[in-house]
């Protein structure tokens, strides 16, 4: 839905508002996958009595930890960057944590209407709003974002999926304490690049590489959402890696045909999706192609790890990816003129992160 509403959204909104946007959903995607502490993927494995409990203190972590960064990111960003900024992370959070739930006890029907309920709120308010007020991106994702909080907030306590607990998340605390430096620095690292975008290349810049990633985010947000909790909970059981290397080899074979047809899309057909205002986007999206089909091999490669409890792996591995990107952004920025081809680093360590995983589950001796 996100993909369809694109070449609406091109139109109602500038580049300049793409630009800040995807500044702000960079900040919300770092903050969002630390903010409860990771409880929300250990609800995939936990014990039944504990699922309510661990609801409760994520909620609980995610609620300070964003009021904290809020009063951070004040002296960094406008008022109206901060509100949708924290907003988003407490939406995220929270709809990760219901949909984590459900997800656990087999009820894949309601994620799926999660799911297509938070994009239709995200789409409605963005295309919506701009028809009857003069009002940024940023903004209307602030909006949609509450309307997400108020429902999720409503329907939990409806069901009571809750218990007031302050003492089983001690049982997972390898969640705490591996899990959550290794998905803070894989955001990071996956966000780095709008940094990167915005301060070397500019805001214009910004807008574009926006759109491609929102783009191309359109499969591998089903594989991280769906297809990831999936084999998470399906690997808790499961004493060999071989399910996991042959899923990851498909899912890596399959997806490359997918990514490859953006190098023979011509720049025209861009155009007539986005707009005129969108010349040289076709770049953006064959740099990141490159790259992006590598992803789809690490739902369940990562998941093995993850449900083995061996997440310290993932950020070694997150360590060595994020020193790649780093030095390549800094030799591509030297030796080019083209200031745009330093998101060359993307894809080559996006490459090498998800295939040493692959490795490592392949090196596996259970």
């Amino acid at each position: 839905m996100t993909f369809i509403a694109l070449p609406v959204l091109t139109r109602l909104y500038s580049v300049q508002d793409f630009g800040e946007y995807g500044i702000a959903l960079a900040v919300v995607s770092v903050l969002s996958t630390v903010a409860n502490l990771r409880l929300d993927q250990a609800l995939l494995i936990a014990e039944e009595q504990e699922k309510k409990s661990l609801i409760f203190e994520g909620s609980i972590f995610s609620l300070v930890l964003t009021l904290i960064s809020g009063l951070v990111l004040s002296f960094i960003f406008r008022l109206d960057m901060v509100a949708a900024i924290c907003s988003g992370v407490l939406a995220n959070t929270l709809i990760q944590s219901l949909y984590n739930y459900k997800f656990a006890a087999h009820a894949e029907y309601f994620c799926a209407g999660l799911n297509i309920f938070r994009s239709l709120i995200v789409i409605a308010v963005q295309l919506s709003l701009p028809l009857l007020m003069s009002i940024a991106l940023i903004d209307s994702y602030m909006i949609s974002s509450v309307i997400m909080i108020i429902v999720g907030v409503l329907y939990i306590l409806k069901h009571q999926l809750y218990q007031v607990s302050w003492e089983v998340f001690k049982n997972y605390k390898d969640f705490v304490y591996a899990n959550t430096p290794h998905a803070l620095l894989n955001s990071f690292s996956h966000n780095l690049p709008y940094y990167v975008v915005s301060h070397f290349i500019g805001v214009q810049a910004m807008g574009f590489y926006a759109i491609v990633e929102r783009t191309l985010r359109v499969p591998i947000n089903l594989i991280s959402q769906t297809l990831r909790q999936f084999f998470i909970r399906l690997f808790k059981t499961t004493q060999t890696n071989k399910p996991a290397l042959k899923s990851s080899v498909l899912l890596s074979v399959v997806s490359l045909p997918l990514f490859a047809i953006f190098f023979v899309v011509p720049e025209s057909l861009y155009l007539w999706i986005f707009g005129k205002e969108w010349l040289g986007v076709s770049q953006y999206f064959q740099i990141l192609a490159l790259g992006y089909w590598a992803i789809f091999c690490n739902p369940p490669s990562s998941a093995y790890l993850v449900a083995r409890r061996n997440s310290k792996v993932l950020f070694k591995l997150q360590i060595v990816e994020l020193c790649i990107k780093f030095i390549l952004f800094a030799v591509l920025y030297l030796l080019l003129s083209d200031k745009l081809y330093i998101l060359l680093a993307v894809p080559v360590a996006l490459i090498f992160y998800n295939f040493a995983i692959l490795y490592v589950v392949w090196r596996s001796k259970v």
